[in-house]
């Protein structure tokens, strides 16, 4: 079963792999992007490294007319919004490489982070709680 975050940015805002991955460190969070990507072009898995492991997620830059099929969404005051969409089955790895990185989406570049199968904008405290609840089932 995969399941699907998606954080909205402004345009102007949204980072490249690069930012993306130095807020990451900044954090100090424990994944890391592995693989330097043009996030404008690119859609397929984006590699990340969770608690020295290798895993990922499927990202997919969207446009914004999609939002349209979730109300929430649609007063969300952004300009010219973007849409970072992070899909991941359900492995903890994985769980945990999209929570982690959707945090940093929205604490340092001002993203709004929605659940797409609760139909609900998430709180920075939630997401971080859904990352934290991911770590937990790792392996150690």
């Amino acid at each position: 079963m995969s399941l699907e975050l998606l954080v909205v940015l402004a345009a102007s805002k949204a980072p490249d792999w690069s930012n993306w991955n130095q807020a990451l460190w900044e954090v100090r969070a424990p994944a890391s992007l592995a693989r330097s990507v043009d996030l404008k072009r690119y859609s397929g898995f984006l590699a990340v490294r969770v608690a020295g492991r290798a895993t990922g997620f499927y990202f997919q830059r969207e446009s914004a007319a999609g939002l349209a099929q979730y109300p929430p969404l649609a007063t969300v005051p952004l300009v010219e919004p973007i849409v970072y969409s992070l899909s991941f089955d359900a492995y903890p790895e994985e769980c945990a490489a999209a929570y982690l990185s959707a945090s940093v989406l929205v604490s340092r570049f001002g993203g709004v982070a929605f659940d797409t199968r609760q139909g609900a904008i998430l709180s920075l405290e939630q997401v971080d709680q859904g990352a934290r609840q991911c770590l937990s089932l790792v392996a150690k």
